[in-house]
């Protein structure tokens, strides 16, 4: 037998029936100075890895949700504040409906902000809770290496002892108190150590769930803080878009008081002018309504002819950016004419605007009528009437009393095109256009075609 197997032979010495019996002394025999092991963590650090990894994983998950929900909230929001920067910058709503629609943004963007507020904060504590598992990583790890250090000292001064075979140490003691003393070391060492090694194995698999913890929660919040700061971009976006179409509200609301006390200072004057009120009636309703019924028969004749389409398949856009200074139907402005139950009623939608604003066709159609009202009394107010078919035509009044090029009764029109530009022709309380819908005969609301 070589030195190398004599030496592993030491190391793993096969027992005597002599020493069999000593080695049953000593574990029958209270130890006499037997090593104190080495403390042992629990078994439920990996436990508690484990639990702390499963609930950051639902706060992460809870996270992305919110940040998901975020941005729907955005798109939803980003979207109603173009509209409503739209309806401002042209008309789309009445003011009261658009001061409505900003009063509703500004609770969405509150809501908005709140989300992001509340995401910021979990964000905050994710990095919190990051440094502390960080802390634990470093700790669990300088613990294992002190087990390891630790079991690596035991082995090697296990070697170095079994250079004197446990036999021979044995045989040569003094006294059975010392033959009990060493056998209970080396099985109390060997106990220790296995207990050390599980330790070791329990702090590797702690220390590896440790580390898993941190690199999925220091992805998740990377990724968290760079998806929330993208989201703060969008949110201060949309506070600025908000605050500017807040501004234009106000403008326009300065812009419909003038307008508002122009047309009140005009009707105060009508109403202490009895004759001038009763024109402006006749001119409302009567004359009105006597072209109005020439149209008709006008658009009748030519829809039998070919010449307007007997339908209309298309929606009407609005003529004319401003704002709205009288809707359609019953209304307190004296020179509005009866109709119905109401004792003045608005046949159509003031829009009021700088005046020489531009004036488009709502729709395709073929103009019928180009000119003064022959029915009004003095002024009168310059007009355009477009049909989009038989049943269905637009009346534009109150412009300036000159066509532009292509504005002829006859010619066809494309939606969009200039048809005139707004001014004050007619009894006109100020720089407005009169828009008007007609259906089979009858004023009905604009809004029902937009």
């Amino acid at each position: 037998m070589t030195a190398s197997n004599d030496r592993r032979a030491v190391r793993r010495p096969r027992l005597s029936g002599l020493l069999r019996i000593l080695l049953a002394v000593a574990i029958l025999t209270p130890t006499v100075a037997a090593q104190a092991p080495i403390p042992v963590a629990h078994g439920s650090d990996l436990s508690d890895a484990i639990a702390e990894q499963r609930r950051l994983n639902k706060l992460i998950v809870d996270q992305k949700k919110q940040l998901a929900h975020l941005k729907t909230m955005q798109a939803s929001l980003n979207g109603e504040i173009a509209s409503t920067a739209q309806d401002l910058a042209g008309v789309r709503t009445s003011l009261d409906e658009a001061q409505a629609q900003v009063a509703d943004l500004k609770l969405k963007v509150a809501d908005v902000q709140a989300t992001y507020d509340n995401l910021a904060q979990q964000d905050a504590t994710l990095l919190d809770q990051l440094q502390q598992l960080q802390a634990r990583q470093d700790a669990k790890q300088a613990e294992l290496t002190n087990r390891q250090s630790v079991l690596a000292g035991r082995i090697v001064a296990a070697y170095e002892a079994d250079r004197t075979p446990l036999l021979q140490r044995l045989l040569t003691a003094h006294s059975l108190t010392d033959i009990i003393s060493d056998v209970s070391y080396f099985m109390d060492l060997g106990e220790a150590d296995k207990a050390l090694a599980e330790q070791i194995k329990r702090d590797q698999a702690t220390l590896s769930q440790l580390q898993e913890s941190v690199a999925t929660t220091s992805a998740a919040t990377h990724d968290a803080i760079l998806q929330i700061a993208a989201q703060k971009k969008q949110l201060d976006t949309e506070v600025a878009q908000l605050n500017a179409a807040n501004s234009q509200l106000a403008s326009l609301q300065k812009q419909l008081q003038r307008q508002l006390a122009t047309q009140k200072g005009t009707e105060a004057k009508l109403e202490k002018n009895k004759v001038e009120l009763a024109a402006a009636i006749r001119s409302n309703g009567q004359a009105t309504d006597s072209l109005g019924k020439r149209i008709d028969k006008l658009v009748a004749e030519q829809g039998s002819s070919g010449k307007i389409p007997s339908q209309y398949s298309g929606t009407l856009a609005w003529p004319m950016g401003g704002v709205i200074t009288q809707d359609f139907g019953c209304t307190g402005v004296l020179s509005e004419p009866r109709v119905g139950n109401c004792a003045h009623f608005h046949q159509g939608i003031d829009i009021a605007a700088p005046c020489l604003t531009q004036i488009r066709a709502a729709g395709a159609g073929v103009v019928v009528f180009a000119g003064y009202n022959p029915y009004d009394a003095p002024p009168r107010a310059w007009l355009v009437i477009i049909a989009h078919s038989t049943s269905m035509v637009t009346w534009y009044a109150h412009m300036t009393g000159k066509a532009p090029p292509g504005i002829y009764v006859g010619a066809h029109v494309t939606a969009g095109q200039l048809v005139g530009t707004e001014n004050t022709t007619g009894h006109s309380s100020g720089c407005h256009l009169h828009w008007a819908v007609r259906v089979n005969g009858a004023f009905v609301n604009p809004r029902l075609f937009l």
